[in-house]
């Protein structure tokens, strides 16, 4: 049997996924941990053959971080993230990280010991992109990349001279791609744009810096 670890902080999607692997008489199930940092460290001490990752989890680093330094170090695991997060990095993220594959809970139609069965097979699954989400009167993908940009930086609470000197452009240039986003969107002002996005699960606050890893692919 194969050899598996699960990491995920919440208990339902925890106890779904442990019968998944359960029922399939297929795999093993190693250890379900709460926090990606502990899986590091996990990896060392047991042979795992694929690991189930969350990417919000207890501890200090998040899943995409974890899972980048897994891979560099026993590149031989297969990972496939999971999430119910439609954070709009997170799949450039993984992939660059080099996780074999990515699934969104609540989203994809496929089941999950499909995806589990074609990875250990040796495929590697990514959707095509991350799913839209209704951002008042919008789509999420009529946003431009500038302005999702700057709508990150609204949503980790700076304010435009702030976001200006982040992204090294003049401050009537942020207000005015503001201005458009609230246009589009409907929403009054920013901290209603701001608490609406971050409900949503499109934009998470404060994420770490965006990293470039190192892949064994």
């Amino acid at each position: 049997m194969k050899r598996v670890l699960i990491v995920e902080d919440q208990r339902m999607p925890r106890e779904n996924m442990e019968r998944t692997l359960s029922d399939s008489g297929r795999y093993e199930l190693v250890a379900s941990l709460n926090g990606a940092d502990v899986a590091v460290l996990k990896c060392g001490q047991q042979h795992i053959d694929l690991i189930l990752m969350d990417v919000c989890t207890s501890g200090s680093k998040d899943g995409i971080e974890a899972a980048a330094e897994i891979k560099a170090k026993y590149p031989d695991i297969r990972i496939i993230i999971v999430t119910s997060m439609v954070e709009v990095s997170y799949l450039k993220r993984a992939k660059a990280a080099g996780v074999d594959s990515f699934w969104y809970k609540d989203i994809s139609p496929e089941a999950l010991i499909d995806v589990i069965d074609r990875t250990m097979a040796g495929e590697h699954l990514f959707p095509n992109e991350t799913p839209k989400v209704k951002l008042g009167l919008v789509e999420s993908t009529e946003l431009t990349a500038k302005e999702i940009e700057v709508l990150r930086l609204i949503c980790d609470g700076l304010e435009y001279d702030e976001i200006a000197g982040r992204l090294a452009v003049a401050e009537r240039t942020v207000k005015y791609h503001v201005s458009n986003i609230l246009s589009k969107t409907g929403y009054a002002n920013r901290t209603r744009l701001a608490i609406a996005v971050t409900n949503k699960k499109f934009i998470v606050p404060n994420l770490p810096e965006e990293q470039e890893f190192s892949t064994t692919k």
